[in-house]
């Protein structure tokens, strides 16, 4: 009996033992499973394609040579990007600048295994900094290199590019300010660890004020760049009139009602309504509400252009009393108007203050000038183009146009004529005895950075002229956009 009861006892604890080994390593098993499942789940958030975003933050810094800020100079080493300036006294005073290369991380602040470079460097046109407009660089890009001439009223221009992401564009985020600094003072700006510098803004002399604006540069998986289709307008290198806000021009203009013999009359806004004189430039005849220009819309199908084929009653026009200039800086601050069709063709609407195009005996200058590049669009690739000249829009194949493909971004860059702002294919001498100059080594205004809905407008049922009245119907200011778009 005391046998049997010992043999039951040894034969539970073994039993008991087994089982508990068993547990053991059951368990690990399953935690095993769970460890290498979320290893490989880390891995995935850093290597994996199908990361949301990546963000590319300054690696190593580096810095410039002292130089004279007097005709100084500085371009950042290739694929590095502008990180921070420092400049001490006037313009014989010491200016350097940080720069420093790129690395990419993910969202838990893991290095992403990718290649970074900084291509397509555009350097801006020349510019009075101390007059206060600064530079910002346009949508998608940053800054790389900037050169002055002379005092505190010499020429100022800034280079910038875009940042690549394994061959594809990134884009630009978390935007923020710092300063106002004074510029003699010798502060040494530079930004934190994730962002770049993507803007200088200075006013007057060495005694003014600078502020500076830095973005965190990011490369999002799902949608690299919101706009797939880029267009980049290159204004002529002597360009004199260009893009301008219509709103501003409207501002700027007398509303005025065609009579005729040196009497047309002017719309007054202390009375709201029309006073006869040809000569009254008093301010209540300037700045008109938007909404009573746009109240003279099309009449029984007609317009109210002067000078025009369909025009109805009551011809009205704007007239500015300069031929205005506009503005030479207008990436990001100047908006085209988009309108779209079902078929997918996206057409771009730009507005400049002056039309200038003379050459003796013969002239089409005029107030006011209306252009366009409408895309066609087929299976999501750019496979032509409609560009507008002197009234009439061609069409060009994609053979025929230079279109530059960057992962899923396509770039069409278009040529713009010196005055006329008529659109071609490419560099060239066109139109009446060949007097039409499109050149390369001017501005390039990216005019889908910053769009604007055409349909949307407050001035968009306007059917007057956009220009004083001419002599003839192509040296009246134009009939406006929606009234040409292709429906």
């Amino acid at each position: 009996m005391k046998k049997t009861t010992l043999l039951t006892n040894l034969m539970c604890i073994l039993l008991i033992s087994m089982l508990a080994i068993s547990c053991k390593k059951e368990k690990e098993t399953a935690s095993t499973v769970k460890n290498k499942e979320m290893a490989l789940n880390e891995r995935v958030v850093v290597n994996d394609v199908t990361t949301p975003q990546v963000t590319i933050i300054p690696l190593a810094r580096g810095e410039s040579a002292q130089m004279k800020e007097k005709n100084s100079s500085f371009q950042c080493p290739t694929n590095t990007v502008m990180t921070g300036r420092w400049h001490s006294g006037d313009e014989n005073g010491q200016t350097k600048y940080q720069y420093a290369s790129l690395q990419a991380v993910d969202n838990t602040g893991q290095s992403v295994e990718a290649t970074i470079t900084v291509e397509d460097g555009v350097w801006s046109n020349w510019f009075k900094e101390s007059s206060g407009g600064g530079f910002t660089a346009s949508a998608g890009r940053v800054i790389i290199g900037r050169q002055h001439n002379g005092d505190e009223n010499g020429d100022t221009r800034y280079l910038t590019a875009v940042v690549k992401f394994n061959g594809k564009p990134t884009q630009i985020s978390n935007v923020v300010s710092a300063g106002p600094f004074k510029e003699s003072s010798g502060i040494y700006y530079t930004t934190n660890a994730q962002q770049v510098i993507i803007s200088r803004i200075h006013q007057k002399d060495e005694n003014g004020n600078t502020t500076y604006q830095a973005g965190t540069i990011i490369f999002n998986y799902a949608n690299p760049d919101a706009n797939s289709f880029r267009v980049v307008v290159r204004l002529h290198p002597t360009e004199e009139y260009f893009p301008m806000d219509p709103m501003e021009y409207i501002r700027k203009s007398r509303f005025r009602h065609m009579v005729g013999l040196g009497s047309d009359d002017g719309y007054d806004k202390s009375i709201s309504g029309w006073r006869n004189g040809n000569n009254d430039h008093s301010p209540q005849f300037y700045d008109i509400p938007v909404s009573t220009i746009n109240s003279y819309a099309l009449q029984n199908g007609k317009n109210r252009r002067p000078r025009d084929d369909n025009k109805g009653d009551y011809n009205v026009f704007l007239e500015p009393d300069n031929n205005e200039t506009g503005n030479s800086n207008p990436n990001g601050v100047i908006s085209t108007y988009t309108y779209e069709l079902n078929d997918g063709r996206k057409q771009f609407w730009m507005f400049y203050g002056y039309n200038y195009w003379y050459f003796a005996p013969v002239s089409e200058s005029h107030q006011g000038d209306w252009e366009s590049v409408t895309l066609q669009v087929i299976d999501n690739n750019i496979t032509g183009a409609w560009l507008s000249a002197h009234g009439a829009d061609t069409f060009y194949s994609k053979k025929d146009l230079i279109v530059e493909v960057n992962g899923n971004v396509q770039t069409l860059y278009v040529y713009s004529a010196r005055g006329s702002h008529a659109n071609y294919n490419s560099p060239g001498d066109y139109h009446y005895l060949n007097k039409d100059h499109a050149a390369d080594g001017g501005y390039q205004w990216v005019i889908s950075d910053k769009t604007e809905s055409l349909e949307t407008q407050p001035w968009r049922d306007y059917a007057g002229a956009w220009g004083e009245v001419g002599e003839f119907k192509a040296t009246t200011g134009p009939l406006g956009p929606w009234y040409k778009v292709i429906k």
